[in-house]
């Protein structure tokens, strides 16, 4: 990995290592899964301190292009699961895997019946799911739906997409929604269930699904890895 670094670019050096990096990621010559240099060879190749290239290394890890396995050394870490934030779509093969992690009917507070236009005291069902992308954990999904729409639902399979559900059980076409995206710190029983540390970043996406007409039925929120998810704006 021979590059020359410019020491006058006013560019930290560290960040010049960690586009190196991603450039020999980019180009295939490290692919997904690969060991790449350990840090005293890299140091030695690029003529900087260790402590540069452990600082480069431990962004790329943050940043999820890098992955560490102690005691083995840094890998090339898996690509990033891309979905659409326009229609929040994802590829087929990522596959629609959910699994339930709590199912009750509660009460909504005053911003969930505001949002899915219920009057005081109306009742919805509040699921909370795991979601996989090719069975692997990637984000916490809560989804609020309104028990008079969809009166069983907690009967049903809940493992795959509810909309699907909603439409082949009910009949209930979902066309329209407002999606909003945050970055947001996990608390310690996310961080646990999705397997990742607490310090991750991740992305909350609210959704509010709609009937052709406008009524909402769906208010979901999911917390995605951001390690391992990525949202793809198009106008295409």
């Amino acid at each position: 990995m021979k590059s020359v670094l410019n020491e006058e670019s006013g560019i930290p050096l560290y960040y010049q290592i960690k586009e190196l990096i991603k450039e020999k990621i980019e180009n295939g010559d490290w692919k997904s899964g690969d060991k790449i240099p350990n840090e005293l060879d890299l140091a030695k190749n690029l003529d900087v301190s260790r402590s540069t290239i452990r600082q480069a290394i431990l962004e790329l890890v943050n940043e999820g292009v890098l992955k560490r396995k102690k005691g083995v050394g840094t890998f090339v870490a898996k690509p990033k699961f891309e979905g659409n934030f326009i229609n929040f779509s994802y590829p087929e093969e990522f596959g629609t895997k959910h699994t339930p992690i709590s199912m009750k009917e509660i009460e909504g507070t005053s911003a969930k019946l505001k949002a899915l236009n219920l009057k005081n005291n109306e009742k919805v069902f509040e699921i909370i799911r795991l979601r996989y992308f090719n069975e692997e954990p990637a984000a916490i999904e809560k989804s609020y739906i309104p028990v008079n729409l969809v009166p069983g639902l907690l009967e049903k399979n809940l493992e795959g997409r509810l909309s699907d559900l909603i439409l082949e059980q009910y009949g209930i076409t979902l066309t329209r929604y407002k999606n909003y995206i945050e970055p947001v710190l996990l608390d310690s029983y996310e961080a646990k269930v999705l397997g990742i540390d607490q310090s991750q970043p991740t992305l909350k996406i609210t959704r509010l699904l709609m009937t052709p007409q406008g009524t909402p039925v769906i208010l979901n929120t999911s917390v995605f890895r951001g390690d391992r998810c990525k949202m793809l704006f198009s106008s295409e």
